[in-house]
């Protein structure tokens, strides 16, 4: 038998791995080209009929009709997108199964707001793009007597350790700790499933306000069910409404982002598809029009810039949440 010298096997073995590799890359393009074969599950971490749920529709309903198969968006609502987004995790990495979530919350806000999470941000999802960005309301009923933000603080800081306040999701946990800290008023914040039922209870008194995403709350206060007070950014759909900032808040600017992610291990040609067709949908003039009137902006992108702005993202609301003093949960 004739033995071969080091550097032959070293040969031997860089050939092997090239061919393997060609051999990978040639099958992944023959599967990207065959997809989608078969519908695509859009993953939502938002109950049915809350904004959230308006704009994953939105963006699956679209996407079906340039993939050329249907969509179809299951809502797993509940633990602040958590259940989704493990959900997601654990799914089968071939390109059926897409999760589009507001990423400063499921991805950033999450990181640190749950002491032992359900999924790693990072290492259990393929980024694939960004898609809006996205204002918050500081909204009370209007029953309640403030009609702005100086009176709606002084309000507060009247009512001591009585103050109330509603969260349905990561952001409005930070945007309440934050208003709670630069204003200067104690509060204790009462945890819902969506922003609808917390509305609710608004309007019945239980609490005194509550940070909600434009694209729900600016209908909710266009038919006079809410009174929207300042936006966490300003808000083309609304100019009239002040930003915290504005409105005497220093220091308060913050801003929800949406993207879609598929698990670890999707395939690259296919990530790279359904950017392609994702990006379509938010330069296309109607979903601008779509965008404004919910209150949203385009944040086109792709899987780089998505992954860039995720590490920055989390690493601005880790540092609020912790200068809040928030308790993890």
């Amino acid at each position: 038998m004739t033995r071969l010298s080091p550097f032959a096997l070293a040969r031997r073995a860089a050939l092997f791995g090239a061919a393997a590799l060609l051999a990978a890359t040639a099958t992944q393009t023959a599967v990207a080209q065959d997809y989608p074969a078969r519908e695509i599950h859009v993953i939502c971490g938002y109950d049915a009929g809350t904004g959230a749920d308006v704009i994953v529709r939105y963006f699956a309903d679209k996407l079906g009709a340039l993939a050329g198969k249907p969509t179809i968006v299951e809502n797993k609502g509940g633990a602040l997108t958590a259940i989704a987004a493990k959900y997601v995790a654990q799914s089968k990495p071939d390109g059926y199964t897409l999760f589009i979530t507001a990423g400063n919350s499921t991805m950033s806000a999450n990181s640190y707001i749950f002491k032992n999470p359900t999924y790693d941000p990072v290492k259990d999802f393929t980024p694939v793009t960004t898609l809006l960005q996205l204002p918050f309301l500081l909204a009370t009923s209007p029953k309640l007597a403030p009609k702005n933000v100086a009176e709606l603080t002084a309000y507060l800081k009247a009512k001591g350790d009585k103050v109330t306040y509603g969260q349905a999701n990561s952001f409005g946990i930070a945007a309440g700790e934050l208003y709670k800290k630069i204003a200067g008023f104690n509060g204790v914040s009462v945890a819902y499933r969506s922003t609808p039922l917390a509305f609710t209870d608004m309007n019945g008194g239980q609490i005194d306000f509550i940070f909600a995403d434009a694209t729900f709350g600016l209908e909710q206060a266009k038919s006079g069910n809410i009174r929207a007070l300042a936006t966490t950014k300003k808000l083309s759909a609304a100019p009239e409404i002040p930003t915290m900032a504005e409105a005497g808040v220093a220091g308060f600017d913050l801003i929800a982002w949406w993207a879609a992610w598929a698990p670890a291990g999707t395939p690259q040609p296919i990530v790279d598809k359904l950017a392609g067709w994702l990006n379509q949908i938010v330069a296309a003039p109607e979903a601008k029009e779509f965008m404004l009137r919910n209150g949203a902006e385009p944040f086109p992108g792709n899987a780089k810039l998505l992954a860039e702005h995720q590490v920055k993202d989390t690493a601005l609301w880790v540092s609020l949440l912790k200068a809040a003093n928030f308790e993890q949960q």
